[in-house]
């Protein structure tokens, strides 16, 4: 990996094209992108994502709580270091989250769309298995235990590096913004929002908002973030690091895959 990034190697690894492009190129995109995505399917998927948001909050904390910033100014002055860009980011992230809860909230509202959707038990399966209850379905629960792990709280996995943060949040914010930007790529040219199933939610408010320039550069901060810092490892260990940091890409696209709604 010497002559690589971190996330060069990442997505350049061994059958990673065909698990990016599962995680990224869905029929339920398709038809987001298209304005043909039934609304309970829609109301389903961002009542599941509102609640990963809420657990993005906590893997955020327990980040910052992993940054160790420098005791000694250098010449460059404190605000200059790695440290203290990834506490920047890391503030970003919190700040850009909160604000997205918010926005789904207005969004719901002007639009009539249920956040408290029941949804599929086992998440991107058949959608006539309903929970009767709302909460996370099994592919969000896995996406909050990930988040918790990282938690500053007493139950928070330790060995857990702030490296490995990284690595989920820049995995995380790419796959998202790659997956809305083929949404947004389906629609025609010119496109008319007035025959859109959700009354025009999708197309007019969130890919919109998922595919901002302002979302792309905080998307290309996480990698730079992460290049720098992997950069900065312990070079006797980067085989290890490099390996460990694999896995759980791996593992984040896998959950990706499986968050979208099955759809015909």
């Amino acid at each position: 990996m010497a002559k690589q990034s971190m996330s060069e190697y990442l997505l350049s690894g061994p059958g990673i094209s065909d698990l990016y492009e599962r995680a990224t190129r869905t029929q339920f995109l398709s038809l987001a992108g298209q304005g043909q995505l039934p609304p309970d399917v829609l109301c389903q998927w961002l009542s599941q994502d509102r609640l990963y948001a809420q657990a993005y909050i906590r893997f955020a904390g327990g980040l910052i709580s992993r940054v160790q910033l420098p005791t000694k100014v250098d010449g460059q002055g404190a605000s200059k270091t790695l440290q203290w860009r990834i506490l920047s980011l890391l503030q970003t992230a919190m700040s850009g989250v909160m604000r997205e809860l918010k926005f789904f909230e207005e969004t719901a509202k002007k639009y009539g769309l249920d956040l408290e959707a029941l949804g599929p038990v086992a998440g991107g399966s058949n959608l006539s298995h309903i929970s009767a209850k709302f909460g996370p379905n099994k592919v969000t629960k896995n996406y909050i235990d990930m988040f918790d792990s990282f938690s500053a709280r007493p139950n928070g996995d330790l060995s857990k590096t702030l490296l490995d943060g990284l690595v989920v949040l820049w995995t995380t914010e790419k796959v998202y913004l790659d997956s809305w930007t083929y949404a947004k790529q389906q629609a025609s040219e010119n496109a008319d929002t007035k025959e859109d199933l959700d009354g025009g939610a999708l197309r007019k408010e969130f890919i919109p908002n998922w595919t901002s320039e302002e979302f792309q550069a905080f998307v290309k901060e996480c990698q730079e973030c992460l290049d720098a810092y992997a950069a900065s490892q312990d070079e006797d260990t980067e085989e290890v690091i490099a390996a460990g940091s694999m896995v759980i890409f791996k593992k984040v696209l896998v959950l990706e895959e499986s968050f979208w709604p099955m759809v015909a």
